[in-house]
C-alpha cells in the first residue's frame, strides 16, 4: 500500500471540512443551543461560586472583628489598670471574651479589686466584668 500523497491529503482534508458545513440549519441549531445551555449553567455555577466566596469572607472578617476588638479590649483594660497607683496590674490576668471581661490574679486588698472591676467596666466595648480576683 502506497503512503498518501499530499495532494490526497489536502483533498480529505476539503471534504472533511465541507462535511462539517454540510451539516442541517436544524444541526446547527441544536448545537447552538446546546452551546448557550452549557454557558449558562457554567454562568449561574459561577455567581453562585461568587457568592459562595462572598458570604466566607464576610463570616471571616466578622471573625477577626471580634478577636481583634477583644484584644484591643484587653489592652484597654490592661492600660487603665497599670496607670493606676493603687493598683500591681502585674498580679492581675485579664481575658476579653466576645467583651466580656474576666479578670483574675491576686491582690493585697478588697479595694484593689473592686478598683480594678471598675476600671474595667468603664473601658469602651466591655459588656461585663467577671471579678475572680482574690485577695492575700
Amino acid at each position: 500500500m502506497k503512503a498518501p500523497t499530499t495532494a490526497t491529503l489536502v483533498i480529505v482534508a476539503m471534504l472533511t471540512t465541507g462535511g462539517l458545513a454540510a451539516c442541517s440549519e436544524q444541526q446547527q441549531e441544536e448545537t447552538r443551543d446546546k452551546a448557550r445551555s452549557s454557558l449558562e449553567q457554567a454562568t449561574e455555577a459561577t455567581k453562585q461560586a461568587v457568592n459562595d466566596a462572598a458570604d466566607y469572607a464576610k463570616d471571616a472578617s466578622e471573625r477577626a472583628g471580634d478577636f481583634l476588638s477583644d484584644s484591643a479590649i484587653t489592652a484597654r483594660v490592661k492600660t487603665a489598670l497599670f496607670e493606676a497607683d493603687q493598683l500591681n496590674a502585674g498580679q492581675i490576668n485579664i481575658e476579653t471574651i466576645n467583651g466580656h471581661v474576666v479578670l483574675s490574679g491576686v491582690v493585697k486588698t478588697d479595694a484593689e479589686a473592686d478598683l480594678a472591676e471598675q476600671l474595667a467596666e468603664g473601658i469602651e466595648g466591655v459588656k461585663s466584668v467577671e471579678n475572680d480576683i482574690e485577695v492575700e
